[in-house]
């Protein structure tokens, strides 16, 4: 029926055979798998529908923040912590974005991956200011592209490379960052 679904779609189409939770993928079924210290691979969602699988990761990187929540109809506040490490945070969200380009390569069944960046943390939204940074190649401004055949690594040896391997992508990627309905916060959906 469908050639090939985006997220709004799929969400739309709300005809979903399955929905799996913390989708569990051996690693010897992925090789050679970049990522040689990791013992399994888990993808935060996998929707099944149309006789397809559209794996969906989800990161979520916070700053400290008060955010008035509604909860079961109670108004609450809720405190986000700072969680840091911006550049460790830009270099999963393309690893995620990797492992979803070898799931869609490896297996016929997956017709598209999904992913979701959600933060309050600005940082994650600005051009490096040095070009050199370590993190650099990995960072999320808006308006980044990252085209096919791109190796994204670290500028230089640093310790933080360690079982963070270069990544090279399959397709192009161009970041827009977009206001979600949440005080301050930001999404990139890839």
């Amino acid at each position: 029926m469908f050639k090939k679904l985006n997220a709004f779609a799929l969400y739309k189409t709300n005809n979903f055979q399955d929905v799996f939770l913390e989708y569990y993928i051996p690693i010897n079924e992925i090789k050679p798998y970049p990522w040689k210290k990791n013992k399994k691979i888990y993808i935060d969602i996998v929707v099944y529908t149309f006789d397809k699988y559209y794996p969906i990761e989800i990161k979520y990187k916070t700053k400290t923040q008060e955010v008035p929540l509604k909860l079961f109809g109670s108004r609450i506040n809720l405190s986000l912590g700072q969680q840091g490490a911006q550049n460790i945070g830009c270099y999963d969200f393309w690893k995620d974005i990797k492992r979803l380009e070898i799931l869609e390569e490896k297996f016929p069944e997956v017709e598209k991956g999904i992913m979701l960046f959600i933060t309050n943390d600005e940082t994650y939204l600005l051009r490096p200011r040095n070009k050199t940074v370590g993190y650099a190649q990995f960072a999320l401004n808006e308006d980044k592209t990252v085209y096919s055949g791109e190796k994204l690594d670290w500028n230089g040896s640093l310790s933080i490379s360690d079982n963070r391997p270069p990544i090279k992508l399959k397709h192009n990627y161009t970041l827009k960052w977009k206001d979600l309905k949440l005080d301050q916060h930001k999404y990139l959906l890839v």
